[in-house]
């Protein structure tokens, strides 16, 4: 390992080795080997960015710190805009090996300060007074005289009416005693961290549930990396403590599960699937589900977003708001579908006008099927709410939806390709052999980031765009044609 001066601490290392040693390890002395941040992560990074710009408007004389990469200059910096005793965004103190950013400081009487933290959840999490415990005990250490802390979070039930209302956008809430309360665990954490830094070889971490608790660990790749790539005990429905249990006793795939291992009936089922190699097909739950299914049937797919702060008038943060849908219509068993699609190509509220679509195409009678059918139905109905003219008719076609993804959850079919999911992506392969293989998009994830991406951004080229565009035509029709094709082989295989 090479010389180099004692580490700093930041809080966001300081959380990651609270959350697992090795992590921590790794970013000072691998980190050329941690992957790169994903999209979807950054996103939730910039998503973050973009709320904490909004909390600063709550104080209108604030002064936002540049932050500069070198921690002792940025500190420096702090030190001086602190002296002016107003509001200031992003200063940072640094404390021996330790180096803390607030978010918000604010002036009080008696030469004290309020430290406030800004989070883009709708609610006050457990983690989030360890974050602040860290930074309070960096900012009294340094000298600062820290009255009380609080948490500023979304409020989830702020509809938007015109101009963002940073007020109403967010909850405030009183986090000292709890930061307090812990307050006192840090400096010998610290220690026990800088210790574990400058260790010359790789602490011996075992996989937990701390891999994804508070957040999923980005070594996950490298420490997961030594179970089967296949039917590993990971794949066992409902089953991640009975996993690491059988972890514990060096079990790693299915095959090795002992017989009289306390399972239930679903993973029984796995068990006797993954050891064959045949699928568990039950006729009469997969008959029964069909026989429930009324003709014309409507096969329907959603895309969304779930913007933090709310992008159209009557909407919430992180509601759905649906920009795509793609519509399969079977008017009878053995006919050909009609298919509909719907994409808003424009930065107006896409709600109204699928709305609309929708009422014209979905008729009076039949079935509306859909995969997770909640997540379609959740989605209709918010936008119903905000759009009330359509309220009746949303009554009128609620009950007439069919989840289709009911049958594979309940493991009426079930097959070892699916390695324990239950997704459409799991499924359609196994029962019908194709696949999202060939596409730029190939999850509803993806879907939502790229839509905003090219949409709302100004700077992206017409060209991306209509690539984009594309794109998502292609997976979201995929999606309903693949629950046509579901459908079709669920009724071969039970006749």
């Amino acid at each position: 390992m090479k010389n180099r001066t004692p580490p700093l601490l930041s809080k966001s290392k300081y959380m990651n080795g609270l959350q697992c040693p090795k992590l921590l390890w790794y970013q000072y002395n691998r980190k050329e080997e941690i992957p790169p941040v994903d999209p979807a992560t950054q996103a939730i990074f910039d998503q973050g960015t973009l709320v904490g710009l909004l909390a600063q408007q709550l104080y209108p004389d604030g002064i936002k710190l540049e932050r500069d990469p070198n921690p002792q200059k940025h500190a420096e910096q702090s030190l001086k805009v602190i002296s002016l005793r107003k509001p200031v965004f992003e200063a940072g103190l640094i404390y021996e090996n330790t180096y803390a950013l607030a978010d918000i400081l604010n002036p009080i009487d008696g030469n004290k300060w309020d430290l406030t933290e800004v989070k883009s959840s709708t609610e006050v999490k457990e983690e989030y007074y360890y974050d602040v415990a860290f930074q309070k005990y960096v900012y009294e250490s340094a000298g600062l005289k820290i009255r009380k802390c609080y948490l500023l979070h979304i409020n989830n039930q702020y509809i938007r009416h015109g101009v963002i209302n940073p007020k109403e956008l967010f909850s405030k809430v009183d986090i000292t005693e709890q930061v307090e309360g812990l307050k006192s665990l840090v400096p010998q954490r610290v220690e026990g961290m800088l210790k574990i830094i400058s260790q010359k070889d790789v602490p011996d971490i075992k996989i937990g549930p701390y891999c994804s608790v508070p957040y999923e660990c980005v070594l996950q790749e490298i420490c997961w990396k030594f179970l089967p790539e296949k039917d590993s005990v990971f794949v066992l429905y409902r089953g991640k403590k009975l996993a690491f249990s059988l972890l514990d006793k060096k079990i790693q795939s299915l095959a090795e599960i002992p017989l009289n291992t306390k399972l239930t009936d679903n993973q029984m089922v796995q068990l006797k699937v993954h050891r064959t190699g045949k699928p568990h097909v039950d006729n009469g739950a997969l008959r029964q589900f069909m026989n429930g299914l009324h003709y014309p049937l409507y096969f329907l797919d959603f895309e969304t977003i779930l913007p933090a702060v709310p992008l159209f008038d009557l909407s919430r943060p992180y509601e759905r708001i649906p920009f795509q849908f793609s519509l399969f219509i079977l008017p009878k068993e053995g006919a050909k579908p009609e298919h509909y699609t719907f994409l808003s190509k424009s930065k107006d509220d896409p709600r109204p006008e699928l709305l609309k679509r929708l009422k014209d195409l979905l008729g009076n009678t039949g079935s509306i099927v859909a995969y997770n059918a909640s997540f379609e139905i959740g989605t209709l109905e918010n936008s119903c709410e905000a759009f009330t003219e359509y309220q009746s008719w949303f009554d009128g076609i609620q009950p007439r939806f069919a989840d289709l993804l009911v049958p594979f959850r309940q493991f009426d079919y079930y097959h070892p390709v699916q390695q324990g999911s239950a997704s459409i992506k799991a499924v359609l392969p196994a029962l019908t052999g194709k696949g999202y293989e060939g596409l730029d998009i190939v999850e509803g994830g993806m879907a939502s980031l790229e839509y905003a991406r090219v949409t709302f951004d100004d700077n992206i080229s017409q060209k991306e765009r209509q690539r984009v565009y594309a794109s998502l035509e292609k997976y979201c029709n995929l999606d309903t044609q693949g629950m046509v094709d579901l459908l079709n082989a669920l009724r071969i295989l039970v006749t």
